[in-house]
């Protein structure tokens, strides 16, 4: 047996209720084609008297009525109000023409006409050359002239003005009860008795031998033939009227009786037409009109589908017509308006044949669909359904077997049809009333087949038998079956659990194995590999594990009870959230790797009864011969035919209608400044989609705030709180039904003006209060800081100067006398004493000590004295020193002396000092002298001497052997940061250059900073 056949065995519809029609507001209603009618009546703030419709190319629906001009964008209903001063003489409206250019034409029921046009009013009277009287219709002729029909006459409108037509055209009647425009630019008018015509270029109008009634009314086929509706003859074609041939070529008398007179007529994109039933009331629709090409008058029994005030249309006063630029058609009444939908899921056209009761679907091995409902077998045709059998047990489930067997099962009942008649087959469990749960056929004509409470079964065509279903599964019931290529049974179990069976293998799959889906509902194998369906979504088995599928929305993904793949790949689902479908790529894609696949949904927008049946025993879905895809739902049988499906490419045009600021209401706006305090907005805009309204989808971004677009879903409203001032600009875009993005979005700047706190300058102004007040917290820190060194300083000083002075006073005092007895007993020695030189060597020796420790009580004592006063501090320095040694010593100054900061001035002295006394002990001076240079940005102070020298290797080495004093001169230079420079004079001698940065030595105060202390 084919693959095919063991395919079409899963292919089974669970129960449902078919022939359901929505028949309420905004529901879909059930009619030869199955168009979905969805009403706005008063009550959902839908105007009332309504009695022309256009639409413009922005996709706005305009509605003219008894109480204003409205603007529709298939959700809100918006009154227009003109400018100031431009206002309407009337709120009673009856025509409306939207032309090419944009401009919409309005014309009332008291005669008069405006133009609207770029936001603009216009208005046109009888002081201006248009006609008295209610504005019927308005007609654009082949040459760009405007026509109008009215009760006063026939005007023409040339662009500036508008002129009464009169004899001197040719047209002698004084009203004008419709006009209109053909597609080769001939223009027809009924007068009220005739029906005259007026060639395109021509300024003459011509009769034709049609009579008709007042009000009758016109519209062209799509092949070009004249329609006209009176209360003579009705609705009929004018077969061969033309300009070039006045007289229609009827085959057959005209009825007088018995016809259907409309008061407007409308042929759509597919050729069908509609009218606004004068006689019976609501709108019918006639689906062949071709059918009367003849000229025979309209009957009743030629309508296809009426949709009146039973069916939802909001009032059987129906007038004006109208099909949109996405195909969906309009109708006007006195208490609201209708729209009426092609749906793309279908349901059997002869719902009589359908008992209403619970129906049950199969598809045969060559794709025909079964119908079983009730006590009735029904064939499926390609828009029918034909009884073919009656009389039979109640039926909950069917199944078409390899064999060609036709299974019906019901609640105790399990049987299949032979020979046009029922033949139950023996339950296993005698004399219990049984339910079957799921059932599946085997290739050798058995059948498998689990009932509630009583585990899983298998007949092989003369027993059953009970199946052991292993350790954990034997109690419990399988709620879906299938076999696979190979024979092997899948069984599924409630909370994530299959089983397979091949022969005497059984394994078992469950959550460790990566199956999430819950409740298992229905099992498919059709593409040779493993497909599972539950109530939390849906799983493929690859290499011993299951992979969820992944979608955009995964909530949609749910109640899966029914699984058909097309041969494109395709998967159609059916589930408790409508009939998804996904492409074949998108489908691998979404089992794992972080894809998640796109998809399409149809519901009860699409026309679909009801949800997927749930706990069906069979497949709720299934594929018939014609390429069709049938689902059970829990209201009715559908189809939906993939190649015929239409799909809206229009994307919808995009406006931001308002912006809302705390009590203020802006719009329409543009660009906006919103005032101080401004923190939170709401921005409402729309789309104009009006096949599908409720699906058209949204998607916005604040750039400075969004860093990505947001979905916003069906929302037309967008919230934005805590913003802060500055500039923004909102974008949006929508998606029609289909999914179509308009790639240009709509946007909209505004500005919020700051507050003084959210101004620049203020946060510049609170930047330097912030800067100066941690200036100020540092100047006192440095001031406190500095007065503790200060205190310690001082304490040291007077320390430094107890011992100076004590030093002084006990010991070099004593001394000085020590080496005075000392000089006294030595000179009362004989000249020739051996011990004389010894003590005169030992005296020089205390002498030089008694020196060095002079140096360090003066250094001791003078370290703090004048501290910041270097020129002083050197000179009582080198006075001392001279004063000691002999050698003459000389100070000088160049430039403004400045203060110095006084620790830098006590190293820079230090520094001095050692460099002072290394000249005069060392240097054998006749003269030395100190330079000291004052310069804008540096102190530079230089000792000199010409004396014997310094050594070369000195200057190499940095120091003396056994002598420590320009090592430390030179790491004091370094703890200041200056240069200190030994180096022979040009005249002989030595000299120390030490130049110290201004920043570091002069008084901080000169470079903008406090002092220490």
């Amino acid at each position: 047996m084919k693959h095919s056949t063991y395919n079409a065995l899963r292919n089974l519809l669970g129960a449902c209720l078919l022939g359901l029609c929505w028949c309420i507001s905004a529901q879909p209603v059930s009619t030869a084609e199955q168009f979905r009618l969805t009403s706005w009546t008063v009550e959902r703030a839908a105007p009332a008297d309504i009695w022309a419709l256009a639409q413009g190319g922005d996709g706005f629906l305009w509605l003219g009525t008894g109480t204003g001009l409205y603007r529709f964008d298939g959700a809100r209903f918006e009154r227009y109000e003109p400018s100031p001063g431009e206002g309407f003489r009337s709120m009673d409206i009856t025509a409306l023409s939207m032309l090419p250019d944009g401009s919409l034409w309005i014309g009332f029921f008291y005669g008069g006409a405006s133009v609207l046009k770029a936001g603009h009013v216009t208005h046109y009277t009888d002081r201006d050359g248009f006609p008295t009287g209610m504005v019927i219709a308005f007609a654009q002729a082949g040459d760009g002239s405007l026509w109008a029909a009215s009760r006063g006459g026939l005007a023409r409108f040339d662009g500036r003005h508008w002129q009464t037509i009169g004899s001197d055209w040719g047209y002698p009647a004084k009203r004008a009860d419709w006009v209109m425009a053909d597609s080769e630019g001939t223009l027809w008018v009924t007068t009220g008795d005739q029906l005259m015509f007026l060639r395109k270029g021509s300024h003459r109008f011509e009769s034709t031998s049609e009579r008709v009634d007042p009000d009758a009314v016109l519209a062209q086929a799509s092949d070009g033939t004249l329609w006209l509706s009176d209360g003579l003859h009705g609705t009929r074609a004018l077969p061969g009227l033309s300009a070039a041939h006045p007289s229609p070529d009827l085959k057959q008398p005209l009825a007088r009786t018995s016809f259907a007179r409309s008061k407007r007529l409308l042929f759509d994109h597919d050729g069908h037409l509609w009218g606004s039933d004068a006689e019976r009331g609501g709108v019918y629709r006639v689906s062949s009109p071709s059918r009367l090409a003849g000229g025979r008058s309209l009957q009743p029994a030629d309508i296809d589908g009426v949709f009146n005030h039973d069916s939802g249309l909001p009032s059987d006063v129906a007038v004006p017509l109208l099909e949109d630029r996405e195909g969906t058609l309009w109708a006007g009444t006195n208490l609201g308006l209708s729209s009426f939908h092609l749906n793309k899921v279908r349901v059997p056209a002869n719902t009589k044949a359908v008992p209403a009761a619970s129906s049950e679907l199969v598809a045969s091995d060559v794709g025909q669909i079964w119908m079983a409902s009730g006590g009735s077998l029904l064939r499926a045709t390609a828009q029918d359904a034909e009884v073919i059998s009656q009389g039979l047990p109640h039926i909950d489930a069917a199944l078409y077997a390899a064999d060609n067997t036709l299974w019906l099962v019901g609640y105790d009942c399990l049987g299949r049809m032979v020979n046009g008649r029922f033949v139950p087959l023996e339950l296993p469990v005698a004399g219990k009333l049984v339910t079957v749960r799921a059932i599946a056929s085997d290739r050798q004509g058995g059948l498998w087949a689990s009932f509630a409470d009583n585990g899983l079964y298998h007949w092989d065509q003369n027993h059953w038998t009970r199946v052991d279903q292993g350790p954990g599964l034997d109690a419990m019931t399988p709620s879906a079956l299938a076999l696979d290529a190979s024979g092997r049974l899948w069984a599924g179990y409630p909370e994530n659990r299959i089983l397979s069976i091949d022969g005497q293998v059984r394994q078992v799959f469950g959550p460790a194995q990566g199956l999430h889906v819950g409740n298992i509902a229905t099992i498919d194998t059709s593409a040779g590999d493993l497909l599972v369906g539950g109530d939390g979504g849906l799983a493929r088995l690859r290499q011993g594990r299951f992979e969820s599928l992944a979608i955009t929305e995964p909530q949609v993904l749910a109640g899966v009870s029914g699984i058909v793949r097309t041969d494109r790949g395709d998967v159609w689902i059916n589930g408790s959230r409508g009939v998804m479908h996904i492409d074949a790529d998108a489908f691998h894609k979404g089992f794992g790797g972080g894809y998640r696949a796109a998809y399409e949904l149809y519901d009860y927008h699409d026309g679909l009864p009801g949800i997927a049946l749930q706990a069906s025993p069979v497949s709720t879905a299934a594929a018939d011969s014609l390429g069709r895809i049938w689902f059970n739902t829990n209201q009715g049988v559908a189809w939906i035919d993939p190649a015929r499906l239409h799909r809206n490419p229009i994307a919808p045009p995009v406006f931001i209608q308002g912006l809302t600021a705390g009590d203020r209401s802006y719009t329409n706006p543009q660009s906006l400044r919103l005032p101080q305090h401004t923190s939170n907005v709401r921005l409402d805009y729309t789309a104009t989609s009006l096949a599908i309204p409720d699906r058209v989808r949204f998607r916005y971004k604040l750039d400075g705030v969004d860093n990505q677009w947001q979905d916003s879903g069906t929302r037309r409203e967008a919230f934005y709180s805590n913003l802060g001032p500055g500039k923004y600009r909102f974008h949006v875009t929508a998606a029609n039904d289909d999914g179509i993005w308009n790639d240009q979005d709509a946007s909209i700047d505004f500005s919020i003006a700051p507050q003084f706190f959210q101004t620049s300058w203020f946060r510049l102004l609170c930047i330097a209060a912030g800067l100066l007040l941690i200036a100020a917290l540092y100047l006192w820190w440095l001031r406190l800081m500095s007065g503790r060194i200060r205190l310690r300083l001082e304490e040291r000083t007077r320390e430094r100067e107890r011992i100076a002075r004590e030093l002084h006073d006990t010991l070099l005092q004593g001394v000085q006398g020590l080496l005075l007895r000392l000089q006294a007993l030595v000179a009362g020695l004989p000249a020739d004493d051996r011990q004389r030189g010894a003590l005169d060597a030992a005296i020089v020796q205390a002498r030089d000590m008694l020196v060095e420790g002079r140096d360090k009580i003066v250094a001791l004592r003078g370290a703090d004295q004048g501290r910041g006063q270097l020129t002083q501090s050197i000179h009582a320095i080198g006075e001392e020193l001279a004063s000691t040694y002999g050698t003459p010593f000389r100070v000088s100054m160049s430039g403004v002396e400045k203060p110095l900061c006084p620790p830098a001035c006590d190293e820079v002295v230090e520094i001095v000092r050692e460099a002072m006394r290394n000249a005069f002990i060392h240097a054998n001076a006749k003269l030395i002298k100190v330079d000291i240079s004052y310069q804008p940005q540096s102190l530079r102070i230089a000792v000199r001497d010409d004396g014997r020298g310094i050594q070369a290797s000195t200057i190499r080495q940095g120091r003396r052997d056994g002598h420590w004093g320009l090592v430390g001169m030179h790491e004091r230079a370094e703890k200041l940061g200056a240069t200190l420079t030994i180096r022979r004079g040009e005249l002989g001698g030595t000299d120390v250059v030490l130049a110290i940065p201004g920043h570091v030595v002069f008084d901080p105060r000169l470079f903008g900073r406090r002092p220490m202390g």
